[in-house]
Formats: C-alpha cells, sequence, structure tokens
C-alpha cells in the first residue's frame, strides 16, 4: 500500500486537517490511504490539549481512507519524525511519504538528523496559503492540481476559543462538542 502520513501536533484537528489529507488522496496517483499521526510532545511547539484529547478529536476526521496512526504519541516523548520514519520502513509491505506544508519547507533543515531523514522517506508539500513554493529540496514533490487553500490553523482556533468565539465550520461539530466538553484552550 502507498500510504502518506499527515503529523503534527492537531491541538485541534480542524477542517482542514481532513480537507488537506483528501486533497492529497486526490491529487497523488497511487495513494491508498492517509494517516494522520499526532505527535505526543513537538520539539518546536508546546501543545496544550492531552494526547488522549488529541487522538479523541482526530477519530472525528476518519473515513475510509483517511486513518489515525498511534505510532507516534504511544511512543510518550517528544516525536521527532527521523524516529518515526525508521520505524514505518522496516515494514516492507507498504511504501511511506511524508506530508508537509509549504510553511514548513524552509525549516526542514532544524529537524532532526534532516539529512537522513530525506534519504529514508520521500515528502509530499502541501501548498499553504500565504506560503507560495519557490524551491524543492531533493526527494520533495508538490502535491499539485486544483487545490482548496486555507490560513485555517490550530493556533487561530485555539484563540478563537480563549476569546469566546465561535469556531463553527472551523473544526468538525463533535470537535467542537469535545473542546467544549473538555473546556479545552481556555
Amino acid at each position: 500500500m502507498n500510504i502518506a502520513i499527515l503529523g503534527g501536533r492537531f491541538d485541534p484537528p480542524h477542517i482542514w486537517h481532513f480537507w488537506t489529507a483528501q486533497q492529497i488522496l486526490e491529487n497523488v496517483k497511487g495513494l491508498d490511504q492517509v494517516w494522520y499521526m499526532p505527535d505526543y510532545s513537538n520539539a518546536f511547539k508546546p501543545i496544550l490539549a492531552s494526547p488522549s484529547d488529541r487522538v479523541e478529536m482526530l477519530h472525528f476526521l476518519e473515513t475510509g481512507r483517511l486513518k489515525l496512526s498511534t505510532i507516534a504519541v504511544a511512543k510518550e516523548t517528544v516525536t521527532y519524525t527521523v524516529q518515526v520514519v525508521q520505524e514505518l520502513v522496516r515494514d516492507y509491505n507498504n511504501n511511506y511519504y511524508w506530508v508537509v506544508g509549504s510553511d514548513v519547507v524552509t525549516e526542514f533543515t532544524r529537524w532532526r538528523d534532516y539529512l537522513k531523514l530525506s534519504r529514508l522517506i520521500k515528502f509530499l508539500v502541501f501548498p499553504r496559503k500565504d506560503y507560495p513554493i519557490k524551491i524543492l529540496p531533493p526527494g520533495f514533490q508538490k502535491v499539485g492540481g486544483n487545490l482548496l487553500l486555507s490560513n485555517i490553523s490550530s493556533s487561530l482556533i485555539r484563540e478563537r476559543v480563549r476569546k469566546g468565539e465561535t469556531i463553527s465550520g472551523l473544526v468538525f461539530p463533535e470537535v467542537e462538542n469535545h473542546i467544549r466538553k473538555r473546556n479545552l484552550y481556555r
């Protein structure tokens, strides 16, 4: 199987995480599934919601070909992509691709063992609004097609929750209910 990994904090998962994954399936030939892979802890940015809350919210984004993987979150330590990828590539039954947004490409050299990582796995770069793709490192491929782009982000949603503003339409209703029920991001 050919599987693209959409990793990240998912703090919280939002509608654009869903549409990014869906558009990757629609525009990358031969791809069978996209897996959401939440970090346990992130080396660059803090995570506010617990791993269990984020995993529970990500379940609402799953469909037949969009799946949740708890490989990284189960490690219960800072998530380093290179460690996760080393584990994935041991599975010879599948081919894996790592998805990054175009905003991350310029930061790639900050990632742990980025040179080794770029030899282990191919990268799919999904364009983000306001972050044009100029030059791609070797092993990086732009996701092309008639793509819908957005500037919706988890930080925007957290800020709206903190201010008491609506997040309807930015997250699935089940995610919004979970945020409200657990009093997250206040």
